[in-house]
Order: structure tokens, then sequence, then C-alpha cells
């Protein structure tokens, strides 16, 4: 037997025997399997509809998913990460501090239905998009809970309830299908969701009533809104430009494509995100060294996911993007495994604006590459337009990187 492979298989036997890792790798499996899912609504629910009906048809469904999505993201204002830090440090004022936070964005999700018609929508599409809008609103509101208790196991039975609520109906009216009917099939999957989570976590939550009103929680949680909302514009402004300027069958033909690279994109968040509260323990340095790790676990990532985007794309969708969508896609995923290292150790040194502004730069340079490359590229110039936004902050926070290590370096080197 080779050294390596000695070397192979004296890591089994530790992790074998070591508890403590089989339930980390355990938490990650499940972790993965419910953030995997997610991902994956969108794609299922937009090959039967494009299968079954008509790439134009998604397309026109996409040009309201996004705007009501939007809107829910607005009435979610950080909750998650907010109430995340108030469980975590007041256990005992679990269920007051999301009545609390509930209340008080519901009031937003009716400055957001006001909003919604501005975009000019017949009486009955404002009332389907808001009610999805506000379907959504509640699914998220319990995203805290799942993550806080690690109930991931529980979370990818209530999707897998969800998606057949999508697909079911979508199969049975087939071509007959019109873009309200999307909308209120969308709804009523997000509605039954927070009514399952509601009843799951019912003993934190409506045991009884002792939220209230209170507009200084929008304050307190601006932080993580802003940080949340720069990053969904970031990853999604390159979408919102297709979508505004292209036809119904590019649009959907484009959000398919863009929702399969961020799935790619999105294996370095299931591999961390279980682990952020253990993460803000370690040292800048150790922090900072994933980044190399992540780093390579990307290029491995995007080596056997872009091929299988095409092949995807290819058989599933019957939709034929060449290799140039493919290479601007991979371009557009790697970076994000090198930075969001680098992010958290940002965010350990209290430097979370920061974070803001390198995101906020870099929707200004996916957006002003969208608007330049795409009247002549066609939606690749978008997938470009996100690459070279992505390469763009992933150079900004690699110099940043250096500039955490200098500090420690300095502490060390006075010991």
């Amino acid at each position: 037997m080779s050294l390596s492979a000695e070397a192979t298989l004296r890591r089994a036997v530790v992790f074998a025997r070591s508890p403590r890792l089989r339930k980390r790798a355990l938490i990650v499996a499940a972790n993965s399997a419910n953030s995997l899912l997610v991902p994956l609504l969108s794609p299922l629910f937009s090959f039967l509809v494009i299968r079954l009906a008509s790439v134009s048809l998604w397309g026109d469904f996409v040009k309201v998913l996004v705007v009501a999505q939007l809107a829910a993201h607005v009435a979610g204002w950080g909750n998650k990460d907010y109430l995340l830090r108030q469980f975590s440090r007041s256990p005992a004022q679990i269920a007051a501090a999301w009545q609390t936070n509930l209340f008080t964005r519901l009031g937003l999700f009716g400055v957001a239905a006001l909003a919604l018609a501005a975009f000019g929508y017949s009486p009955l599409r404002w009332v389907l998009v808001a009610g999805m809008t506000l379907c959504l609103v509640l699914d998220q509101s319990y995203d805290v809970f799942v993550l806080y208790r690690r109930d991931f196991v529980y979370a990818f039975g209530v999707e897998v309830v969800g998606i057949a609520l999508l697909a079911a109906p979508v199969v049975w009216l087939r071509a007959s299908l019109t873009v309200d009917q999307l909308i209120a099939l969308f709804a009523v999957s997000n509605l039954v969701k927070p009514i399952l989570y509601g009843w799951r976590y019912r003993g934190q939550t409506v045991t009884r009533l002792e939220g209230r009103l209170d507009p200084a929680v929008l304050r307190l949680s601006l932080a993580f809104f802003l940080l949340g909302l720069t990053g969904l514009l970031q990853s999604r402004v390159d979408l919102y430009v297709v979508s505004t300027l292209m036809p119904s069958r590019d649009v959907g033909q484009y959000q398919v494509y863009n929702n399969l690279v961020l799935y790619v994109q999105s294996a370095a968040g299931l591999v961390l995100v279980p682990f952020v509260k253990g993460l803000y323990r370690l040292s800048y340095g150790v922090i900072l060294r994933l980044s190399a790790r992540l780093f390579a676990l990307g290029l491995l990532a995007v080596g056997v996911g872009m091929p299988l985007v095409g092949v995807v794309l290819r058989v599933l969708y019957h939709i034929d993007f060449g290799p140039s969508y493919l290479v601007a896609g991979g371009l557009l995923a790697l970076p994000v495994y090198f930075y969001m290292p680098v992010i958290y150790a940002l965010f350990k040194a209290n430097r979370q604006a920061t974070v803001v502004w390198v995101t906020v730069l870099g929707i200004g340079l996916s957006l002003l590459f969208s608007l330049w490359w795409l009247p002549s590229l066609g939606t690749v110039g978008a997938a470009w337009a996100a690459a070279a936004a992505q390469w763009s902050m992933g150079a900004i926070y690699l110099g940043l990187g250096w500039r955490l290590r200098e500090p420690l370096a300095e502490g060390q080197a006075g010991a």
C-alpha cells in the first residue's frame, strides 16, 4: 500500500472513531441537502413550465417573480441574521423577539405592496403579486429557526412539499397555464411552507402573544438588511437588466442559466454557513487561510459543475448556450470561493460597512457592464458583466485580506 493510501485510510479511521467529526459531517450533509434543494426549486419549476408550456411563458413569469422577490427581501429587513443574534443573546425571549420582528416587518410589507402598483399591473395581477410577496415574507420569517435549531432535515421535507405543490398543477394544466396561474401556484406553495413551520415551532412563536410593533427593530437590523440587499442586488443585477431590456424568451432562458450558475457558486456557503458561529472564534490568520482551501474547492466545483450546467441546459431545457456562456459562468462562480472567508474575517473585525461598499461597487460594475455589453452581445454580455464584477470584488478582497494579516503579524512580532 502506498504512503498516500495509508494516510487516507488513517484519516478515514480517525473520522469513523470521532463522534465530533461525524456530527459535523452530518450537519454539513443535512444543511447541504436543504440548501441545495432551495436553488433547485426554481429550476425544477422552470423545467416543467418550459417543457410543458413555453419558455416565453416562463420569461413573463420571471419578470413578475424578480419584482416580488425583491419586495419580499425589503420586507424581510435582515430578520434572519438579526434574530439569530438576538436568540443567542436572550434564549428566554425568543418568542417576543420573533413576534416583534414579524409585526414590525408586516408594516414594511404594506409599503412594499403599495409600491407594486407602480409597475402598472392590472388589479387582479396586483393582488396576486402582493399575495405572493406576503407568502414569501412569511416563509422567510422561519429561516432563523431552521438555522438556530439546525433543523435542516425538517426544512428539507418542507421544501419537498413546496415543490410537489408547484409541480403537480403544472403537469396537470400544461399548455393551458397562464402567468396569473403561475403566480397563484407560487403563492400557495409559499403559504403552505410557513404553515408547516408554524406548527413545528409553535412552542417558540405562538404559545402566547409577547410581541409588539417596534420601529427600533428596523434601526437595529439595518446593517443586516443592507448586507443582504446589496448581496441580492449584486447576484441578480444582470438578471434585472435582462428582464427589463430583453424579450420574454431571452429572459426565461437567461434566468434558468443564471440560477444554475448560482447553484454551482453556492457550494462555498454550504461548507461555511453551518459553522459561522465557530468561525468567529478563530484567529484572522486561520480564517484567511481558509480562502486558499475554499478556492481549491471552487476550482473543483466549477470544473465539474459548469460542464453539468451545459448538459442540463441542452438536454433538459433544450437551451443551446455556447461555450462562452459556460466560461463566463465559471468565472462568475469562482471568486466567491476565495473571498467568502475574507468577508467573515471583516465581520469579525467589525468592518461590515466595508463589505457593503465593496458589494455596492460590484453592483455598479455589473450594472454598467450589462448596459454596455447587452445591446451588442446579447444575454452572454450580461454573463460576462457579472463575471467581471465578481473578479473586481475578488481583487479588492484580496487586498483587504492582506491588510487584516498585518496587525496579526505585528502582534506576533511584538510577542
